[in-house]
């Protein structure tokens, strides 16, 4: 009688831990987060259970590259059309990876907005852009005060040679 209950129970347990440890080392995130960057490469790859693979950079050096994974059919194809742009990632990590290439699986994006697209309350693009440039130039100009000779000699060749330019120097100011 013990034997018959051995022999049911023993595949029982053992399935169960295998089902259990499944859960725990493929399907349950320990962080999530985001990441922000330049989608560089995104991919599909595998033959039987096929995910999306990709690299995003979040700034200069191989420290600031990640890699990750989209098993979500639907944001690897949106993901693929964007490559090459600015995007924000948000993720899950699991303890391990496979059927992914990496522990890093991305449950949802959105495209970063670049600075040159913020909207003024004045409403014109122009206005936008002359503001940028404005705060560009005299970014510039403010970089030479410390030297007085030097800033006092390029505005001198620059009144000689661009009266506009010379007309932006008084506008620093303002």
């Amino acid at each position: 009688m013990k034997s018959w209950k051995w022999k049911l129970g023993l595949p029982i347990i053992f399935i169960s831990f295998l089902i259990i440890g499944k859960y725990i080392l493929w399907d349950f995130p320990v962080s999530s987060g985001k990441r922000v960057g330049n989608l560089t490469k995104i991919s599909k790859k595998g033959k039987f259970i096929p995910t999306w693979e990709g690299t995003i950079d979040e700034g200069s050096g191989d420290k600031l590259t990640s890699y990750f994974s989209v098993q979500d059919n639907k944001i690897g194809e949106e993901l693929y059309n964007f490559e090459g742009r600015q995007v924000i990632l948000y993720y899950e990590q699991y303890i391990l990876g496979w059927p992914r290439d990496t522990n890093y699986n991305i449950i949802a994006w959105k495209p970063k907005k670049p600075e040159s697209e913020v909207s003024y309350e004045s409403g014109s693009g122009q206005e936008a852009l002359n503001l940028l440039s404005k705060t560009l130039f005299c970014s510039l100009l403010g970089t030479l005060i410390s030297n007085q000779e030097l800033y006092e000699q390029v505005k001198e060749h620059v009144k000689k040679n661009n009266l506009y330019l010379y007309n932006s120097f008084e506008k620093c100011n303002e």
